[in-house]
C-alpha cells in the first residue's frame, strides 16, 4: 500500500521569510551555544579587551604605521638575524650526541685531567674560540657609548 506523501511548501534557502524563520528558531535550537557566548562576550567586556579592539580598529593606520616602524628598527632586524643564525648553528647539533654528552655529564664528573684532553680536540678547540669571539662582542657591545 502507498503511503501518504507529506506536503510541504517550498521555500527557497535563500529567501528573506527562510532565513527569518530560522533567525526565530535559533534561541530554542541553540540556547547553550548562545549562552556560552554572551559569557565570552560579557568577560571580554569586563578586561575592556572589546574596548581595545574597538580602539585598535578605529586607529588603524597610526597602529599599522608605529607596527611598521618597529618591525623594520635595528634592534628588530638584529634581533632576527642572530635568531636565525642560532637556528642554523642548533640545527647542526646532532641530538642524541648531544642527549649521550649530558647523560655522560650527569654521571660521575671526569677528571680535571680528563677534562682538559677533551677541550684539546679541534672541535672543542674551535667552540672555545667561537665563544671567546661572542664574549669579545658582547664585552665591546657592553662599552660606554660617547
Amino acid at each position: 500500500m502507498a503511503a501518504p506523501v507529506e506536503f510541504r511548501i517550498y521555500q527557497p534557502a535563500d529567501s528573506r521569510a527562510d532565513l527569518m524563520r530560522r533567525l526565530e528558531q535559533a534561541p530554542a535550537q541553540h540556547a547553550e551555544a548562545l549562552l556560552a557566548a554572551y559569557d565570552l562576550l560579557e568577560k571580554l567586556h569586563e578586561k575592556d579587551v572589546l574596548s581595545t579592539l574597538n580602539g585598535l580598529l578605529a586607529a588603524k593606520n597610526v597602529v599599522v604605521d608605529q607596527l611598521s616602524n618597529l618591525v623594520s628598527s635595528r634592534e628588530v632586524v638584529n634581533l632576527l638575524r642572530l635568531s636565525l643564525q642560532a637556528g642554523n648553528l642548533l640545527q647542526n647539533i646532532e641530538p642524541d650526541a648531544l642527549h649521550r654528552a649530558l647523560d655522560q655529564s650527569a654521571a660521575e664528573p671526569p677528571s680535571l685531567w680528563k677534562s682538559l684532553r677533551r677541550m684539546m680536540t679541534s672541535d672543542s678547540r674551535r667552540a672555545l674560540a667561537a665563544a671567546a669571539e661572542v664574549m669579545n662582542l658582547a664585552g665591546d657591545a657592553l662599552k660606554p657609548k660617547h
